[in-house]
């Protein structure tokens, strides 16, 4: 029997105005899966039990197998845990030895000094050569690949000694044989007697390398699963239906003409490009390290050339140079988050203005503005409550605010619509709506490019066969 770490019973956490209750249960050398259902209310509010920012108000808990009470846990979970998210800390200052040092804890001078001695003992010297490390610790931390990122994250929780590593989404950066590699670091961790969650909505990751999953849906711990139920019951816990080896050769579409080809074309990095789309068609483009994202996504906003090959859009053959002119009317570029910078919507200005900033100058030139206003706010009313309309955006919840941006397209109508990572970041709850959108635009005529990572999970979830039937794999 492994020694219990962190265990809480009947757990009442209070974020802000918001009450959770999660059962919280882990031992030391114990992975634990935790599958959310809505990242940013539940997924959030777990996650900041261990940045200090969920607070316990009610139930018991117990830290090393004794009674505490809420602050002592909170206490506790600061002082012995970290947290790795999906996001690496960007610096061009810091070196390898200031992340894994500097930045480990809040702590003393003393311990501090202890902590640097073991980075430079023999055991540390071990430690890196069993996790791959082969690392100056003068290096810059910019110039550490992803991978070695994400390990020296794992070593620094080795070198501080913490009792928790939580690890969050990061299925959604990492390529599959990065992450094999990476897991490898944590089963060292983990042979060390320290405890790793898993935050995940990949349920093969979890599976693999789950000793239990929690899952957390409708903001409290529903279920705990052990290995044995992984299969059919954790699918039924899920909503899911049972995973089929077919999902790829699902699309049965017949496109009416070829809307994109492209041929040969070739990006710093990247295996030539080699494929078509047509009109109706949704084409998915498999990127698990987000590689072939950033230079597409420079290529068309940024200014990056591509270095060789043809682009050619309904049949005119396109130059680097010359696709300025065509992004926002003929190409529609639907980023992660449509509402930063470089996205497709302007928060400050009203939705029927976003609209008809766009469509009024594809209107032409001799136009009669206020009538072309009023027909724009009639059809968008069949989609959007009409004093909502005459609302800024930033006033509207992120789930109608992602409908519209995937509507601003509908009506603009271009002839390709790139998609980037469309499904990365949004609640499991938002997954369904932004299927229904892309089907809709897809009906319209577009070529639709999607480039994300896996979306097989997300093809067993949905119910929409039309999705199914447009959808086809480039890769």
């Amino acid at each position: 029997m492994k020694e219990e770490l962190v265990r809480v019973e009947h757990g009442c956490f209070q974020n802000e105005d918001c009450a959770y209750r999660f059962e919280i249960s882990v031992s030391r050398g114990e992975c634990i899966g935790i599958y959310v259902d809505d990242h940013l209310t539940s997924g959030t509010a777990y996650l900041d039990i261990f940045k200090g920012c969920s607070h316990m108000k009610g139930g018991k808990a117990f830290s090393c197998g004794r009674r505490v009470g809420g602050q002592t846990l909170e206490r506790w979970i600061l002082q012995n845990s970290m947290i790795v998210d999906k996001y690496r800390f960007e610096s061009r200052e810091l070196t390898v030895w200031d992340f894994v040092v500097a930045l480990g804890k809040p702590v003393g001078r003393d311990q501090r000094r202890n902590v640097e001695q073991r980075l430079r003992s023999p055991e540390a010297a071990v430690m890196m050569r069993q996790m791959e490390l082969h690392l100056s610790m003068d290096l810059g931390l910019a110039e550490v690949s992803l991978l070695d990122y994400y390990r020296l994250c794992v070593f620094r929780a080795w070198l501080w000694k913490s009792e928790l590593l939580v690890l969050d989404r990061l299925t959604e950066v990492l390529r599959q044989r990065d992450l094999e590699k990476l897991m490898q670091c944590v089963r060292l961790l983990l042979e060390h007697g320290t405890a790793v969650l898993l935050f995940d909505l990949d349920e093969t990751f979890m599976c693999r390398y789950s000793d239990r999953i929690d899952v957390i849906k409708n903001r409290k711990t529903c279920y705990r699963l052990y290995p044995e139920e992984y299969g059919e019951r954790l699918y039924e816990i899920l909503g899911w239906k049972c995973r089929n080896s077919g999902i790829k050769q699902a699309g049965q579409y017949n496109g009416t003409s070829v809307v994109l080809r492209v041929s040969d074309l070739v990006f710093p990095g990247m295996p030539p490009l080699n494929f078509q789309i047509c009109g109706g068609e949704i084409a998915f483009l498999r990127d698990e390290n987000y590689s072939a994202a950033v230079r597409l996504r420079n290529c068309f906003l940024d200014g990056q050339r591509w270095l060789d090959g043809t682009f050619c859009l309904d049949g005119t053959v396109y130059a680097h140079g010359e696709l300025a002119k065509l992004i926002g009317t003929e190409i529609g570029i639907q980023i992660e988050r449509p509402d930063r910078s470089n996205g497709v919507l302007f928060d400050n200005l009203t939705a029927l203005d976003n609209l008809s900033t766009c469509l009024l100058p594809k209107a032409g030139k001799w136009i009669a503005t206020r009538r072309v206003t009023e027909n724009i706010l009639d059809e968008a009313s069949r989609w959007f409550a009409r004093e909502d309309l005459r609302k800024p955006l930033r006033t509207w919840p992120l789930p109608q605010r992602l409908r519209f941006s995937y509507y601003k397209w509908y009506l603009l109508n271009p002839k390709l619509l790139i998609c980037f990572f469309p499904f990365a970041g949004q609640e499991t709850a938002h997954h369904e709506m932004i299927i229904d959108m892309l089907v809709t635009c897809a009906a319209r005529g577009m070529a639709i490019w999607v480039i994300s990572s896996g979306i097989d999970a997300i093809c067993e979830k949905t119910e929409n066969q039309e999705f199914l039937r447009r959808l086809r794999y480039l890769n």
